[in-house]
């Protein structure tokens, strides 16, 4: 159950506070940090992808340095990072797409739809033992989805509008194919058979194109957790990958839960986050989202005294008190006045010095 993460930094200028292409020079800015850094559709996107990380303890202590790492590297390009799913105030539709032949082939496949994926993700992955248990992983991640919505929502601000969504970033990204919440598979062969007629039939080249909220990572040998906005709180990180690897290392505790059900709860989290109620279809009941997180943390207590975890298990109480990003955004907002602000609140918070 080792741990790593992947962030998606939005590049910003410092003058005008509005995105720009500058992965290439933020990558260039450090020649050694090929393995770490990497680009994405757009050239306003760096990510981040951490080391390994035994515990999700390891990876608290060492996510600020990190990301120390990664603003210094954007300093020397001239530009600032940023993180939020979506950038509140920068035109989506004027931005310049990645050179290369998956993101040239992306763009073609998407057509217009490619525009709207200017967004910006937190990817959990905890390690597995085996093919089975990656399966069963899965589909125990599946079924948490939309309390993941609710927690990591912090996209409510795009093209200089308030969207009315605490992650407007999930339904965008929803557009896309082999997007959202993914099959419910009952064996490792019925995933590698599903893959294998896909590729086969020309629509992919490999299961890297799966772009699900969740999937298997054959390469890595790990789970990924794919659905929540990226984070500008270091802290709502680690909560959210100590959930992640508690509800991994637990999965065998959660029978598969038919994601059309589970889907009009993330419907709920994408619009409500931290106020959305989840409808539990077999017994007919509604449980808020702060009482489900209450719960599901208590549960996993025991597992993350085991896992080294418990401290960062805890976060998740502390983004309920708090608030999510896109609860502190607003509030910024509201205090201040102008979506530039929230800009510098995010600028402020993802990397300080």
């Amino acid at each position: 159950y080792t741990v790593g993460v992947e962030e998606e930094f939005q590049l910003v200028a410092p003058s005008t506070l509005q995105l720009t292409p500058a992965v290439e020079e933020v990558i260039g800015a450090i020649p050694d940090g090929s393995e770490r850094l990497a680009r994405e559709l757009f050239q306003d996107c760096v990510e981040m992808r951490t080391p390994v990380f035994s515990t999700v303890a390891d990876l608290a202590r060492e996510l600020p340095a990190l990301r120390r790492w990664v603003a210094k590297a954007a300093n020397k390009a001239g530009v600032e990072i940023a993180a939020s799913g979506l950038h509140p105030i920068s035109d989506p539709f004027s931005q310049r797409f990645t050179r290369g032949e998956r993101y040239e082939r992306m763009e073609g496949e998407l057509g217009a739809l490619a525009r709207l994926q200017i967004i910006y993700a937190l990817h959990v992955h905890v390690a597995v033992a085996d093919e089975e248990r990656a399966i069963r992983a899965t589909n125990a991640l599946l079924r948490h989805v939309p309390l993941f919505v609710a927690l990591s929502a912090n996209s409510p601000f795009w093209n200089g509008m308030d969207t009315g969504f605490a992650s407007a970033r999930v339904k965008i990204r929803d557009a896309s194919p082999r997007s959202g919440l993914p099959p419910t598979f009952h064996s490792w062969e019925e995933f590698e058979n599903y893959t294998d007629a896909l590729v086969t039939m020309g629509n992919i080249p490999d299961f890297s194109w799966f772009w699900w909220d969740v999937r298997p990572h054959p390469r890595h040998g790990t789970v990924e957790l794919r659905v929540p906005d990226a984070q500008a709180e270091p802290n709502y990180v680690v909560a959210l990958a100590a959930l992640t690897q508690c509800l991994v290392a637990t999965a065998d505790d959660y029978a598969s839960e038919d994601a059309r059900y589970v889907s009009e709860n993330k419907w709920r989290a994408i619009r409500s986050g931290l106020e959305a109620s989840f409808y539990d279809f077999s017994s007919g009941k509604e449980k808020g989202v702060r009482e489900t997180a209450h719960d599901l943390v208590a549960r996993l207590r025991p597992v993350s005294q085991d896992l080294g975890c418990e401290a960062e298990l805890e976060g998740v109480l502390e983004i309920l008190q708090r608030g999510t990003g896109a609860d502190l955004q607003r509030a910024v907002y509201e205090r201040r006045g102008s979506l530039e602000d929230v800009v510098d609140y995010l600028l402020e918070t993802t990397a300080p010095v």
